[in-house]
C-alpha cells in the first residue's frame, strides 16, 4: 500500500508539473507570438521609390506621397531601425536607383498614371516601417509626360502655351457674340 501511495503521489506531481509547464509555456509562446507579429508588422525591408514633385508635399514631411511611384525597388535588405540603419538603407537605395537614371523618362511616364510637366523626381525609402521618408535626394531633372509617353519639355511648353492661347480667342469669342445677343433683344 505504501508503494501504491508512493506512485500515486509521483503521478500528481507529474501532472501538476505538466499543467504547470503547460500554462507557462502557453503564457510565453502567446507573449513570443504577439512579438513575433509586432516585429513582422514593422520589419519592412528596405525599399526604395522615385516619387515626382507633383505627388508629394515637400513642407509638410508626414504627409505620404500620392498615386504610384515612378521606379519602386524592394531590396529584400534588413537594416537596423536607427538613423545610421536609415542612413544606410538610402544609400542602397541611390546605388541601385542609379542603375536606371539613362532610361529613367522611359519608365517613369508609363507608370505615374498622370500628364505631368517639369516635375523633379525625388528619392524615398521606407525601412522597419511602412512608411515612406523623403531622402531629399533628386537627380535634378526635370520630367515632362503627357499620355503616358515622355515629351521634351520645350514642346509641352509650346503645347500648353497654344491651347492657352486657343482658350483665350474661344473666351473673347464666345463673350463679344454674347454681348451682341442680348444688345439684339
Amino acid at each position: 500500500m505504501h508503494t501504491l501511495r508512493k506512485s500515486f503521489c509521483i503521478l500528481v506531481i507529474l501532472i501538476i508539473a505538466a499543467l504547470v509547464r503547460t500554462a507557462t509555456g502557453g503564457k510565453y509562446s502567446r507573449f513570443r507570438l504577439t512579438d513575433v507579429q509586432r516585429n513582422s508588422v514593422n520589419n519592412v525591408p528596405c525599399t526604395c521609390a522615385i516619387f515626382l514633385t507633383g505627388q508629394f508635399n515637400r513642407f509638410n514631411r508626414t504627409e505620404q506621397p500620392k498615386g504610384n511611384p515612378g521606379i519602386q525597388l524592394e531590396l529584400m535588405q534588413h537594416f537596423p531601425c536607427t538613423a545610421s540603419g536609415n542612413k544606410q538603407c538610402s544609400n542602397k537605395c541611390l546605388d541601385s536607383i542609379v542603375k536606371h537614371l539613362p532610361n529613367s523618362q522611359n519608365v517613369i511616364c508609363p507608370t505615374i498614371d498622370r500628364d505631368c510637366f517639369r516635375e523633379r523626381a525625388y528619392l524615398f525609402y521606407q525601412n522597419c516601417a511602412p512608411r515612406w521618408v523623403n531622402s531629399n535626394l533628386s537627380a535634378g531633372k526635370e520630367f515632362c509626360c503627357q499620355n503616358d509617353k515622355p515629351m521634351r519639355c520645350n514642346l509641352m511648353a509650346e503645347l500648353i502655351r497654344q491651347s492657352l492661347r486657343e482658350n483665350d480667342t474661344n473666351n473673347t469669342t464666345s463673350t463679344s457674340s454674347d454681348e451682341q445677343n442680348v444688345s439684339n433683344r
